[in-house]
């Protein structure tokens, strides 16, 4: 079951970041757009093909700088 919320949560991830406008996504080249989406297309249609191990890493070396990077953008986009 944990699993499953885990792999909930980056299929929210994955498509909130489809929501994001091509605009704002082009000034932040050094974030992996197109990964992050991947992600959830592969969580979504190909469930049994998502392993464990590749999903701690991704929390454990990428989601910090992501949430920092959106953390960033958003305080960009107000000013």
């Amino acid at each position: 079951m944990r699993l499953d919320a885990v792999v909930l949560r980056f299929v929210t991830i994955g498509e909130a970041t489809k929501q994001i406008p091509t605009s704002v996504t082009a000034r932040h080249p050094e974030i992996e757009w197109r990964k992050i989406a991947g992600l959830r297309d592969i969580s979504v249609h190909s469930y049994y093909a998502v392993k464990p191990t590749i999903l701690w890493d991704i929390i454990q070396t990428k989601l910090g700088p992501l949430e920092d990077a959106i953390e960033t953008m958003i305080r960009e986009e107000e000013e």
